[in-house]
């Protein structure tokens, strides 16, 4: 009898204990840093600088070059909300203002990425007096730019071609632009006194002819994130596949300039360098460099651009192309960092979080489809979806250039996300 007594209990014993050991062996996530494109905006040229390079006229925007739109507004609103679910779902945030210093948004200076900083600050705590992190507009953040605020070009390598040329999508986009193809159309067009892309005859005019293409192709797919009516997308011939091909002369630009090494270490290592400083806070290290936010902080977003995904993935060597969905980096795109704690260890995971072209345009991430998530797999761990934070460190101190990394975070202060103006304050001399 006592023998039998004994084995109840044991067995009693181990089921009450099992959820338990379940919970302890579980991995706990830490912190979450989210590092994303800006909300959708209009190109960064006037119609009317860009109307050398199509036979019909632009697009008219409802808003200067290069700033947010209302719409791009709407969508990052939106997307704060979608990540205020996530977050609730993965225990980061429950929503309680009392704890919305939890999540911090942190956003580059530029007009459009205040606008989108606080536009997604409002999704994510509308009720709790939502802030974001920033310098001032005429303030340079070397967190997205290491150096001069339009010293881009700087970063990237010597000028390079794909492996053929022309791309089959740069024809494409020529006939879209010029509304016709062929030796008689090129020739009317620069009779017309039209710039083309297709007759670039040397590297020098072709490597130029893709970053043009690659800028115009993603001005097509803004008019189309934009909402504008299917008529005036891409002169009535950008519907959602046209587009998705077109943008890959984005990807493909970026990819041979932004994304190549070394010039993606020569930009984005300084913003690598201090992501991986607040996992390393998050996980009890020291670090010399100065972490995102404080040790308490559960998710930071931080709002940059296109090129700092680009640079991000050459300086990860991540590849997240998505033939279903080929723009590889749209408004509100983002890559996640995710700290885990397993038994005291601590593990990164990488992934990202794409919007489709359908959300975009509807500025809506209710669908659970509406955002493109893929785990990426990293060169130290190739068989894991996780890897040590030890590994990753090593190896990413080998990749990034200790030469521009800033040790100290840019002198930013918490804007009220209010509205979409963007904050000026005079410079302010060191």
């Amino acid at each position: 009898m006592r023998a039998r007594a004994f084995v109840r209990a044991a067995l009693l014993g181990a089921a009450l204990c099992a959820p338990l050991l379940a919970q302890a062996g579980a991995a706990t996530l830490r912190l979450r840093v989210v590092v994303l494109r800006h909300g959708v905006r209009a190109p960064t040229k006037a119609p009317e600088a860009l109307a050398p390079y199509a036979s019909r006229p632009w697009a008219a925007w409802p808003v200067a070059p290069g700033q947010l739109t209302p719409h791009g507004s709407e969508g990052m609103r939106a997307l704060g909300e979608s990540y205020r679910r996530l977050f609730a779902a993965d225990g980061l945030w429950s929503g309680a203002c009392d704890r919305v210093n939890d999540v911090v948004v942190i956003a580059d200076s530029t007009p459009r990425n205040h606008a989108s900083g606080a536009a997604l600050a409002q999704g994510l705590a509308a009720d709790c007096q939502p802030t974001y992190l920033a310098l001032p507009t005429d303030r340079n953040n070397p967190l997205f730019h290491f150096g001069a605020k339009d010293d881009d070009k700087d970063d990237d390598d010597k000028p390079a071609l794909p492996a053929t040329w022309p791309p089959a999508e740069l024809a494409q986009l020529q006939r879209v632009l010029l509304g016709c193809e062929g030796s008689a159309c090129l020739a009317k067009a620069h009779a017309d006194g039209r710039k083309t892309l297709l007759d670039a005859q040397d590297d020098g005019e072709r490597a130029k002819a893709l970053k043009t293409a690659g800028s115009l192709s993603e001005n097509l797919m803004l008019e189309y994130a934009q909402g504008f009516p299917a008529a005036n997308v891409a002169w009535g011939q950008g519907d959602e596949a046209t587009i998705g091909r077109l943008v890959t002369l984005h990807n493909l630009q970026f990819a041979l300039s932004k994304k190549a090494m070394p010039a993606a270490a020569r930009g984005g290592t300084n913003l690598l360098a201090h992501v991986l400083a607040s996992l390393q806070q998050a996980g009890g290290e020291k670090t010399p460099i100065a972490p995102l936010t404080a040790a308490s902080t559960r998710a930071v977003l931080v709002v940059g651009h296109d090129t700092n995904l680009a640079q991000l993935a050459g300086l990860l060597d991540a590849d997240w192309h998505d033939a279903a969905h080929p723009d590889d980096y749209p408004p509100g795109g983002a890559l996640v960092f995710d700290l885990w704690q397993t038994h005291g260890k601590y593990s990164v995971s990488v992934s990202t979080a794409m919007p489709t072209l359908a959300s975009l345009r509807s500025a809506n991430y209710a669908a659970a489809d509406a955002l493109v998530r893929k785990t990426l797999r990293l060169a130290p761990c190739p068989a894991a979806d996780r890897c040590p934070l030890d590994k990753v460190s090593r190896w990413l101190r080998m990749r990034m250039d200790a030469t521009r990394i800033d040790p100290a975070l840019p002198p930013m202060r918490a804007w009220p996300a209010v509205s979409q103006e963007a904050p000026h304050e005079p410079a302010v001399s060191k």
